[in-house]
């Protein structure tokens, strides 16, 4: 039982620590400081989490499924780390539409990730892909 309640605290931690950085993220981002919030917080992700944004950015969906999962990264997770990516392709669009592309194209993908992780469908991933899906094609 200590175990489990050890794990469960771990989880819940990960997700804090996600949370946070996205929301530092959308501060900058909102203060103006998109470039800055993008730096903060591919340190942030790489230093206190050990996931490297520009490496999840360049793999395959089955990679970064391999990815996801050494680090231990349950549906919830995925959820947050694909809302920051609609958030990193949003500020990116008007800068380098193609670089926007792939990482919305990333977002969709942890949100399937987190599908096949749950084994469940939610109504609000597929409203959050279909979102991303139209970003895309725009």
């Amino acid at each position: 039982m200590e175990q489990r309640d050890f794990f469960m605290k771990q989880i819940e931690q990960l997700g804090q620590a996600l949370s946070k950085i996205l929301s530092d993220f959308l501060g900058l981002k909102s203060a103006g400081k998109v470039e800055q919030g993008i730096q903060t917080s591919y340190s942030q992700f790489k230093n206190n989490l050990d996931i490297d944004i520009e490496k999840l950015i360049s793999l395959t969906k089955e990679e970064l499924k391999k990815y996801t999962q050494e680090r231990n990264l349950k549906q919830e997770h995925l959820e947050i780390l694909s809302d920051y990516f609609k958030e990193l392709g949003d500020s990116k669009m008007s800068i380098n539409k193609s670089e926007a592309k792939t990482i919305l194209t990333k977002a969709i993908e942890l949100l399937e990730i987190a599908d096949e992780i749950s084994e469940t469908m939610s109504f609000a991933r597929e409203n959050n892909k279909n979102i991303l899906q139209i970003k895309i094609n725009q």
